[in-house]
């Protein structure tokens, strides 16, 4: 198991690069990251869908995973699919609401696990070390100087409950940051698992959670890393706070419906680069597996600015915490496991790594040792059989 940290090779300092962009409207800026995204191929994966029911097990057998596999089939264009080389992405950023005491560790904790983390000492080196996977680590926003700048946008959010996180334009540089961050370390066609870390972060997810969604924060905040009811009910409060400060009449209306200019009053820059990843492992043809709550808040914005990234999402596991199951179920997600985790950093989508590609090494062993489809076409009974038995990939008629 490999684990990196990009290294700062630009010398920009934090933000640096908008310089350049200046006089380029924000929606050009996006639309350079949503365009590139490609059309789901749902003729191959109705092709592979087919093809397996005229194996040696009914197609479907193996669940969520079959439905998966059929999905791989849809992004890769081809049928005959084989284990994804695994790479765990994992950004950081920290969170001025932080300072409220909200979670179980202080704020410049942070920076010691992404340390640990670019080490090889973390959690998540473990878990990808057993699918045979990478690590690779970037700070978007540290309060620290880690020495690597090359996507580092600013040192901290604002506390939300007094000002926004950001300003909108360092909200697109981080979308941008961490699009240019995907494109270097995953692989064209890979399994890009998308992780994250930031002391209160939770809480800007709980936050974005209620305004994307239209919930009552009392419903979305939890433990988070394992506090307890009174911090529970802190963060609720702190959460209305924040959506009071956001909402009504008397408020800029920039913080109206547009996702990024709500990622800019709530979010966080680890939040803001994990819309770009998604975006950009999409671009690059990976199966895109999400970790917990904060990645599964970056992936439905993702899904607003550019629906058809909905097709490469796969939900690595529900969390324990209120809103990610909600966020999940507003994409039409299920996920592969339900273990009630709520570790963090990518452990989850490393862990979810596994049973995928187990499943794919099965599909790539009936590829191997059958027929090709033209030479054995199914027929209409197993066409039948296979679009009765088998469900579809989201639980809608996508494939």
């Amino acid at each position: 198991m490999e684990v990196s940290r990009a290294a700062d090779r630009s010398g920009h300092e934090a933000g640096g690069g908008a310089a350049e962009r200046a006089g380029v409207r924000p929606e050009e800026r996006l639309g350079v990251l949503t365009d590139a995204v490609g059309a789901f191929d749902r003729r191959t994966a109705r092709l592979a869908r087919l093809v397996a029911a005229t194996g040696s097990r009914p197609a479907g057998s193996l669940g969520r995973l079959d439905e998966i596999g059929w999905q791989v089939a849809g992004i890769l264009r081809t049928h005959r699919v084989r284990p994804l080389p695994v790479v765990v992405s994992v950004l950081a950023g920290d969170h001025g609401v932080a300072e409220h005491g909200v979670s179980a560790h202080r704020p410049e904790a942070t920076a010691r696990l992404f340390a640990e983390i670019v080490a090889g000492q973390a959690p998540v080196c473990a878990l990808a070390a057993r699918v045979g996977g990478r690590v690779e680590a970037a700070d978007l926003g540290l309060r620290t100087d880690t020495g690597d700048h090359r996507y580092k946008i600013g040192y901290g959010t604002a506390d939300i409950t007094r000002a926004d996180a950001m300003t909108f334009g360092q909200a697109l540089d981080a979308i941008e940051a961490g699009a240019r961050f995907a494109h270097e370390v995953f692989p064209a066609g890979s399994m890009a698992a998308c992780g994250e870390i930031g002391v209160g972060n939770t809480t800007s997810a709980a936050a974005l959670a209620a305004r994307l969604l239209g919930a009552d924060p009392r419903d979305l905040a939890g433990r988070g890393s394992g506090v307890g009811e009174e911090t529970v009910r802190l963060k609720t409060r702190l959460v209305e706070q924040a959506l009071e400060r956001t909402s009504g009449p008397d408020v800029d209306p920039v913080h109206g419906g547009d996702p990024v200019r709500q990622l800019a009053a709530l979010g966080g820059y680890e939040l803001c680069g994990n819309v770009g990843v998604i975006l950009a492992a999409a671009a690059r043809g990976c199966l895109v597996v999400l970790d917990g709550c904060m990645t599964a808040v970056s992936a439905l914005i993702a899904c607003r600015l550019c629906p058809q990234v909905r097709e490469y999402l796969v939900a690595s596991h529900v969390s324990t915490e209120p809103a990610h199951r909600m966020l999940l179920d507003e994409m039409g997600l299920k996920p592969v496991l339900d273990l009630e985790m709520r570790l963090g950093m990518g452990s989850g989508a490393a862990l979810a790594a596994g049973p995928v590609n187990a499943l794919l090494a099965v599909t790539e062993l009936a590829a191997a040792s059958g027929p090709p489809p033209a030479a054995s076409p199914p027929s209409n009974e197993q066409s039948r059989n296979a679009t009765a038995q088998s469900p579809d990939p989201s639980g809608s008629e996508r494939i």
